[in-house]
């Protein structure tokens, strides 16, 4: 089973599509991951994956073998993120594992898109996580 992370936003967030091997991937949900959008106030809804084609690879600090591609995944996802709230305002994220997506979130946060800078000695998404990514205080 794959973990999967969705991100929700007020206007359409730029797609970057599954090139092979790439550490971000960002698409509009299909239909089998429609149920997800109950979870959001936002009206554009996408998936958003890793190095691993799954939302699993925004992780490190668990595995020699693929520390350095998860830390990649994630400090993409962090940059992403802070120019997309930049641009755009509020994100929501949403994680859980796949089939999950009706689920009520489990916790609930609100932090800037620096948590997902990579810097960290270990990183995981949590399960049924929901988060609003705002733009740090000035």
């Amino acid at each position: 089973m794959c973990m999967v992370l969705y991100a929700a936003a007020d206007a359409p967030l730029r797609a970057i599509p599954d090139d092979g091997p790439v550490p971000l991937t960002v698409r509009p949900i299909n239909t089998a991951e429609e149920a997800v959008r109950e979870r959001f106030s936002k009206q554009h809804v996408y998936f958003l994956g890793s190095h691993s084609g799954c939302s699993c690879g925004f992780s490190y600090g668990y595995s020699p073998t693929t520390d350095a591609a998860g830390r990649a995944s994630v400090a993409q996802l962090g940059s992403y993120l802070a120019h997309s709230v930049g641009a755009l305002g509020p994100i929501e994220l949403y994680a859980c594992w796949v089939g999950d997506e009706a689920e009520p979130p489990r916790e609930r946060t609100t932090i800037t898109a620096a948590s997902f800078a990579g810097d960290l000695d270990e990183f995981q998404l949590r399960e049924r996580w929901f988060a609003i990514i705002s733009a740090p205080a000035s």
